[in-house]
């Protein structure tokens, strides 16, 4: 296995690193797969000369083969263009020659231990990446790179709780009283 790239610590959302591979809702012909996006500070020198050193390995792996319209897996953010740069990480799901599948990205904590697969992690955590990356051949229309995520660190967890998860509850907040520090949805003002 080639040395994993690894981004610097950023935000994260739609952590699907997770658990089993998810399918594409928007093409079913595609194999499933783990995902997530990492947001990057458009101010933060790290996070930019990072992705610089990412936008040369375009050339390292293709030479000056022409660029598809998405050879690289980053963009600015919709919802914060001028401040914000998004870079998708994606691994495909593949069946081996004897029917077993590909395993997904592994996930440790701060301290390197093994993530508890029960503890999702939600949009606003912050992680850091480990990734190789698939150089995929010009198709007629240019050439690019996908990141694909081998592991993950969530350094700070912003745990994700489903909307159904916190509507289940009837109680009110009781000021004063005991707080699970580890409930995003109980916190008492």
């Amino acid at each position: 296995m080639p040395k994993l790239q690894v981004t610097p610590l950023a935000e994260c959302r739609w952590f699907k690193l997770l658990g089993e591979a998810r399918e594409n809702k928007f093409d079913p012909s595609k194999p499933p797969t783990w995902s997530c996006e990492l947001i990057l500070d458009n101010d933060n020198k790290t996070h930019m000369a990072w992705i610089e050193e990412m936008e040369a390995k375009y050339k390292e792996f293709h030479g000056e083969t022409k660029k598809s319209g998405n050879w690289f897996p980053a963009k600015p953010d919709p919802e914060s263009p001028r401040s914000r740069t998004v870079v998708s990480f994606k691994l495909p799901m593949w069946t081996r020659k004897d029917g077993t599948v590909s395993e997904g990205p592994s996930v440790f904590d701060a301290g390197r231990n093994p993530w508890d697969q029960k503890r999702l992690v939600g949009n606003g955590s912050k992680v850091i990446i480990g990734f190789d990356i698939y150089a995929w051949p010009s198709r007629g229309t240019g050439a690019g790179l996908t990141f694909q995520p081998r592991q993950a660190q969530v350094v700070d967890l912003v745990e994700y709780v489903s909307e159904e998860k916190k509507a289940e509850c009837v109680f009110e907040p009781v000021p004063g009283g005991f707080v699970d520090e580890g409930c995003v949805f109980n916190a008492v003002s």
